[in-house]
């Protein structure tokens, strides 16, 4: 993607999950509450996405890239390397998510301070949003543990992310395992199988966003997992600047 948004992170946020029937992430987005946080770990780089603000129309998330290599040493937290300016940080945009629709209406890179071209985000959310996931059946999950000997029952239990929040391993918390295929359009994804892990709704973490998702058929397999989540998290900047204004 030219626009300079993290290809796997937009993936990540713009998947949606399904039951019997697809419902859009747009949908779970709703529950959404300004605060929320998660941490994202792919291609030796953390991702942060912050719900930064929420109104009955539309999210304000900012995403803030910095290399693993990067990330400074100490007792810093999540919530206090925002806080204090997100250290060593090489990307850091802020984007308004229309909730009718799925679709991004302003991005704004506070790193370049500048506004990205929308449309070519409107066609790669688009395809996303239209996307049909269907759950992972029992006996395809992956599985904890040896395969069983030919002939024996497989009595192992699902494989399930890890949850943490703020720091903490939270023991316990089912997921939901589902997968789809990208249309055949010519892009990096082409064809690709896609399995993600949605967590059950809980009360005490953000349940709206994949923890753990991964793409077959790629040099590999890209795995995008979270390795972070929580609430309460205050950014130091401004709010989502007025286009006009700003272009006036």
């Amino acid at each position: 993607m030219r626009t300079g948004i993290k290809f796997f992170t937009m993936l990540l946020l713009l998947l949606f999950t399904t039951t019997e029937a697809a419902t859009y992430l747009r949908e779970n987005l709703k529950r959404a509450k300004s605060g929320d946080f998660i941490v994202t770990s792919q291609n030796k780089a953390f991702t942060l996405l912050h719900i930064y603000d929420k109104t009955p129309e539309s999210l304000i998330i900012e995403e803030i890239t910095v290399p693993a290599k990067r990330m400074p040493k100490g007792e810093y937290t999540w919530k206090s390397w925002v806080e204090n300016e997100a250290p060593q940080h090489t990307s850091w945009v802020m984007y308004e998510i229309n909730l009718a629709n799925g679709l991004m209406q302003e991005c704004f890179s506070f790193s370049q301070n500048g506004w990205y071209n929308i449309p070519q985000a409107d066609n790669f959310m688009s395809t996303l949003l239209n996307l049909r996931l269907t759950p992972i059946p029992e006996r395809s999950r992956k599985k904890v543990g040896p395969r069983p000997t030919l002939g024996s029952p497989d009595q192992r239990r699902p494989w399930q992310p890890r949850m943490v929040v703020d720091g903490k391993i939270i023991p316990g918390v089912s997921f939901q395992a589902l997968r789809t295929r990208w249309p055949r359009d010519g892009s990096e994804l082409s064809g690709k199988l896609i399995e993600v892990y949605v967590p059950e709704e809980g009360q005490d973490y953000p349940s709206y966003f994949p923890y753990w998702l991964q793409i077959s058929g790629l040099i590999g397999k890209a795995k995008v997992r979270i390795i972070d989540s929580g609430t309460g998290l205050t950014s130091p900047k401004p709010p989502l600047p007025n286009r006009n204004a700003y272009t006036s």
